[in-house]
C-alpha cells in the first residue's frame, strides 16, 4: 500500500495556507508518497482506499509551536483540527494510519502570506518532519535552507512581485 501527503489550508487567511504551500513546495523533494495540495477541498474529495498511510499537513490549535500527532478516532481531535471531519475519516478508515504534521498559527484573518513566525516554526520542524518521512519509508531530497527559501518565494506576500 501507498502513502499520501496532503495539504489544506486557505492561502488567502494568513497562516491557515501552511499546509497547502508547504504540499506544494514538497513535491519536488519528496519521493515514494503521492503529495496533493487540497487547499481548501474537503479531505472526502480524495480516494483514500488505496493509502495506508495518511500524512495531513495543517495548522492546529495546540499549545506547542508544532508538532506530528499520530490520529485515533478515540481522541478527542478538536484541538487538533478545525473542521477537516477527521473524526469521520478515522472511523471509516479505521485499518489505516493518520498523522497530522501541525504547525500552531499565529495569525489567520484575511492576508496573503505565511507570517514571519509561522515561517519560523516550520523551519523548526523540518529537520523533525523530515525524519519522521524516513522513518515511514518515504525518501526525501531536501535541505531545510532551500525548502525555507522556497516558502519566502512562494507563501509570502510580496506586493511587488504582483506589479
Amino acid at each position: 500500500m501507498s502513502k499520501i501527503i496532503i495539504g489544506v489550508g486557505n492561502r488567502l487567511m494568513g497562516d491557515d495556507g501552511f499546509g497547502s504551500c508547504l504540499a506544494e513546495i514538497l513535491k519536488e523533494f519528496v519521493f515514494d508518497a503521492d503529495i496533493i495540495d487540497l487547499g481548501l477541498s474537503p479531505l472526502f474529495d480524495i480516494e483514500l482506499d488505496k493509502y495506508s498511510t495518511i500524512i495531513i499537513l495543517d495548522i492546529a490549535n495546540i499549545n506547542d509551536e508544532y508538532g506530528i500527532y499520530e490520529l485515533k478516532a478515540s481522541q478527542n481531535l478538536e484541538p487538533l483540527s478545525h473542521d477537516l471531519g477527521l473524526s469521520i475519516l478515522l472511523k471509516m478508515y479505521d485499518n489505516k494510519k493518520f498523522y497530522l504534521i501541525a504547525c500552531k498559527p499565529e495569525s489567520i484573518d484575511i492576508r496573503e502570506g505565511l507570517s514571519q513566525r509561522c515561517i519560523d516554526r516550520i523551519e523548526k520542524l523540518l529537520p523533525i518532519f523530515k525524519h519522521f518521512l524516513e522513518e515511514q519509508g518515504i525518501k526525501t531530497n531536501f535541505n531545510i535552507p532551500d525548502i525555507i527559501r522556497y516558502i519566502k518565494e512562494k507563501c509570502v506576500y510580496n506586493p511587488e512581485k504582483s506589479e
